[in-house]
C-alpha cells in the first residue's frame, strides 16, 4: 500500500529546498496519486515534472503500480492554504461564506485573523444627483469564509 504521509514528507521537503508549498495530496485506494503544489512566483511545468520524478524514484513499480499527477491547482479550485491567498493579493475573488452570504471584491489584505475584500460599486448618493464610486471593505474572518475562488476576467 502507498503511504500517502511518507509522499508528503518527501514533497515538502523537496519544496523546502526548492521554495513553494504543497496544497493536497490524496492517494486513492486504486493507487491513483494526485499532488498539488505552488509557490509565489508560480509553479512552472518543469517544477512539477522534477516532483513527480522525485516521487517515481523513491516508489517501486514492480511492488505497487500506480498513477501519478504532479500539478498545480486549476482556476476552478477554491484557495485552500494561506499562501495561495498571500498569493493573489490584488486580484479579483468570490467568498462563500458559512452563512450563505458571497461577497465578491479585490482581495486587498490577508492577515492571521483573516483577509479583507474591497468591492467597488456607483451609487445614488442621498442630496446628489449623480451616481459616485463607493467602496465597501469587507473584513473577512478565517473562520466565517467557506471557499474563495479566485474570478477569471479577459478584460483590459
Amino acid at each position: 500500500m502507498i503511504d500517502a504521509q511518507q509522499i508528503r514528507q518527501w514533497v515538502e521537503s523537496h519544496l523546502a529546498e526548492e521554495g513553494g508549498f504543497l496544497v493536497d495530496l490524496t492517494v486513492s485506494d486504486g493507487a491513483d496519486i494526485r499532488v498539488l503544489v505552488d509557490a509565489p512566483e508560480g509553479m512552472p511545468i518543469a517544477r512539477c515534472v522534477a516532483i513527480s520524478r522525485l516521487i517515481e524514484g523513491q516508489l517501486d513499480r514492480d511492488v505497487q503500480d500506480f498513477a501519478l499527477q504532479v500539478s498545480t491547482p486549476g482556476l476552478d479550485q477554491p484557495l485552500k492554504l494561506r499562501p495561495q491567498y498571500d498569493k493573489n493579493v490584488g486580484r479579483s475573488v468570490a467568498v462563500q461564506l458559512h452563512d450563505g452570504h458571497k461577497v465578491e471584491g479585490l482581495l486587498t489584505a490577508v492577515g492571521d485573523e483573516g483577509i479583507v475584500v474591497e468591492h467597488k460599486e456607483k451609487r445614488r448618493i442621498e442630496g446628489r444627483k449623480a451616481k459616485e464610486w463607493v467602496t465597501d471593505r469587507h473584513e473577512l474572518g478565517w473562520d466565517a469564509i467557506a471557499t474563495t475562488k479566485v474570478k477569471i476576467s479577459f478584460k483590459q
